[in-house]
């Protein structure tokens, strides 16, 4: 939590799935006039230069958003994503989730973002402001519990931790069920990692190796036992878990998910799934772990 920087990751696979699912959340609470508050508890740099050092060395976005950049398909999410982000890679750079708020974000509505790493919050005060956006050096677990409820009643949490240690994913459950108790009308969008066994079997030692790749399934088991009104399970897989050693995919866990949203993904990366595929296998997955009665 404290030494993450997302600039080695900016713009791949997982981010286009993540941005995907917070631009049509941002979308459907657009659709009423009166403002609403986004909270992002991970926010990192805010912007990232994909000519930097950091991003060449992994140069996952190859795999990731440079894949959409000769989209040609008719999906109109798909191709308002690939419009938002087109100025950046003009400029070789990627938009993290707080630019993309920003940038969609009225004047009536309210951004809190959260970051902990210190160099990652001089980097989102510099490249993230205006008068509607308030940047939180702190603990963002912490901070969402204290932030709610917001003073703008509708809204969208996104949690996006980089899991490296694995108390992450209660840490997630923990907060995330207090900020709701909190304020139960909030939208929660949980990203979480899609790690190979593969990977864990060469990873430091057996015992962490055979349990670590099952945490996230383990971590929405527990959502699904918090009493919330209804979460939707959302997962890309771009690789095949049984061969590739890493994380083969990621997925969003929504609560709170608005009408209809589920459709929209569906449509969406019905379309996006052959576009980010890296193997034959590749695949999507949009479940209603709880569904509203």
């Amino acid at each position: 939590m404290f030494s993450y920087r997302h600039g080695y990751h900016a713009g791949n696979h997982a981010d286009v799935l993540k941005h995907i699912c917070q631009m049509l959340i941002i979308d459907k609470l657009k659709q009423k006039d009166k403002g609403f508050t986004y909270i992002d508890t991970h926010s990192g740099a805010g912007l990232y230069d994909l000519s930097s050092e950091q991003s060449l060395k992994t140069k996952e976005f190859q795999q990731g958003i440079a894949r959409l950049a000769d989209y040609s398909g008719a999906e109109p999410t798909v191709l308002a994503y690939q419009e938002l982000t087109s100025s950046y890679l003009k400029l070789q750079q990627y938009p993290g989730s707080p630019e993309i708020a920003r940038v969609l974000m009225r004047d009536q509505d309210q951004l809190h973002l959260m970051e902990w790493n210190n160099q990652e919050v001089i980097n989102l005060k510099r490249q993230i402001t205006g008068s509607h956006v308030s940047v939180h050096h702190r603990d963002g677990y912490e901070g969402l519990i204290a932030l709610v409820p917001p003073a703008l009643k509708r809204g969208l949490v996104l949690t996006d931790p980089s899991y490296e240690t694995p108390e992450d994913y209660q840490l997630v459950v923990d907060a995330i069920s207090k900020a709701y108790k909190r304020w139960p009308t909030g939208i929660y969008a949980i990203w979480y990692p899609l790690l190979s066994k593969r990977d864990e079997d060469q990873a430091d030692g057996f015992e962490r190796a055979t349990t670590k790749h099952k945490k996230s399934q383990k971590m929405l088991e527990a959502l699904t036992q918090q009493g919330f009104k209804n979460v939707l399970q959302v997962e890309l897989a771009v690789q095949n878990p049984d061969t590739f050693a890493g994380m083969y995919g990621s997925g969003m866990a929504i609560i709170n998910a608005p009408w209809q949203l589920d459709v929209q993904i569906r449509d969406c990366l019905g379309e996006l799934t052959p576009v980010m595929a890296q193997h034959k296998h590749a695949s999507f997955v949009v479940n209603w772990l709880v569904e509203e009665a």
